[in-house]
């Protein structure tokens, strides 16, 4: 019975583990004793660290640091901006900056400005006939892209910890929860 029982709840720990070819999304660069590692945060412990060196988890691919060799530990989560990212962030900033160059009032009379408003006033502007209306609308909207753009780009969450000579273990296990608030396995 006992048997049965454990066999029950063997599926419930192999959730906890990372299944073969799933993108890593927390970059990592160890410093450590023997020099610098570079890779992607697997898991981590009050006393190791496990990283890839492949952006995609492969069970043959990882390097396990203890906590004792590490000098500094930085790990980023970038927030995966890409090039169509940028666009629609381009885009949706343009909208927004120029839709609210000149509103043309509440289109729908519901007291609210609605996004499809502000897309609504933003086409208008940008083609409209009144050539100061048009100028206005086109740089107010591309400086609204161009922000939305440098804030997708650059928008990261980092940690780093850089370990004292004596006690890294401890220091570890005592500022590890620095790395749990970035990382949600």
């Amino acid at each position: 019975m006992k048997i049965v029982f454990i066999l029950l709840w063997l599926p419930l720990f192999s959730i906890c583990q990372n299944t073969p070819n799933t993108k890593l999304p927390f970059k990592t660069t160890i410093i450590s004793d023997s020099g610098s590692i570079k890779g992607y945060l697997v898991s981590y412990s009050d006393s190791e660290v496990i990283i890839s060196v492949t952006k995609t988890y492969l069970p043959n691919s990882t390097i396990t640091i203890p906590a004792s060799a590490i000098s500094k530990l930085d790990v980023k989560h970038k927030t995966g901006t890409t090039l169509l990212g940028a666009t629609l962030a381009a885009v949706l900033g343009f909208t927004i900056t120029a839709g609210l160059t000149k509103n043309m009032g509440d289109v729908d009379n519901d007291g609210k400005t609605s996004f499809w408003e502000l897309l609504y006033t933003a086409i208008e502007g940008t083609t409209s006939s009144n050539r100061k209306r048009r100028n206005t609308a086109l740089i107010v909207g591309g400086a609204g892209a161009t922000t939305a753009v440098i804030i997708g780009l650059v928008a990261n969450k980092k940690v780093s910890l850089t370990f004292p000579l004596n006690g890294r273990s401890k220091f570890f296990s005592d500022n590890k929860h620095k790395i749990s608030e970035l990382v949600n396995f």
